[in-house]
């Protein structure tokens, strides 16, 4: 009875093992050189992208109160951050942090859908945009 047991159990392993194997479908196999990549990333300088940041940010507690995609406008307003954050970093370190913290406000008061919170880091967009502009 036992040897019938480590019988079974070694085929079993034996089974489970080579069902484990790696298999390759070279039909599948793409050239690397075949595939394309876009950015999504919005184009310009700074100071031509951080007031479409600001309008942006601006009109997003109406889209919020009216249902619409707020997500996608949010995505938006990090897309145009995601763009100009280099520049900005490069001219103006010290508005950095205060440009991130609000973005991340952006997305914060859509996930939790607070209006009036998206108003608030509009303001406060607003005025860095003014700020970096200015300086």
């Amino acid at each position: 009875m036992t040897a019938r047991r480590v019988l079974f159990a070694l085929s079993c392993c034996t089974f489970g093992l080579t069902a484990c194997a790696t298999t390759y479908d070279s039909t599948m196999a793409t050239d690397p050189s075949a595939t394309s990549t876009t950015s999504t990333l919005p184009s310009g300088t700074a100071a031509e992208l951080l007031p479409q940041l600001a309008a942006e940010a601006s009109a997003l507690s109406a889209v919020m109160i009216a249902q619409g995609d707020a997500s996608a406008q949010a995505d938006r307003i990090q897309q145009l951050w995601d763009a100009a954050r280099v520049e900005v970093g490069a001219h103006r370190p010290d508005l950095l942090a205060d440009f991130l913290a609000n973005v991340a406000r952006i997305h914060r008061a859509v996930q939790f859908k607070r209006s009036a919170d998206a108003d608030k880091t509009a303001k406060n967009l607003i005025v860095l945009v003014n700020a970096y502009l200015a300086g």
